[in-house]
């Protein structure tokens, strides 16, 4: 849960520097959307049930690490993007402690 909260730090991070420091319109664009995206995802993941939500970050922090590359970030944003989409990587990997559990299908309804 505690890598979670990290995630959702970064998606903070990464909607809150176009506004901190000087980023072109393509950079702030692109941190704009990513930035909640990354936030939502790391927000949904946090309960136990929806912990496999998480791995859908994997996916965000590839884009951060890719689109400076596809974009040509030329400002700080560059370095950003990067380090926050290994991190967003990195710590989506963190499974988490599981108490309980959850669904079953059909198969609850029939076999006790």
């Amino acid at each position: 849960m505690w890598a979670q909260f990290i995630n959702a730090l970064i998606g903070l991070i990464v909607m809150i520097s176009p506004g901190v420091i000087p980023f072109t319109q393509t950079e702030a664009n692109n941190n704009h959307i990513v930035g909640p995206i990354a936030f939502a995802i790391a927000v949904i993941s946090l309960w136990e049930c929806n912990r496999n939500a998480r791995w859908l970050n994997i996916i965000t922090g590839t884009w951060l690490v890719m689109s400076p590359i596809i974009f040509r970030f030329q400002t700080n944003a560059f370095l950003i993007d990067i380090i926050a989409g290994i991190l967003l990587i990195l710590l989506s990997l963190v499974k988490g402690k599981i108490e309980h559990q959850f669904g079953g299908g059909w198969r609850s309804l029939f076999i006790d």
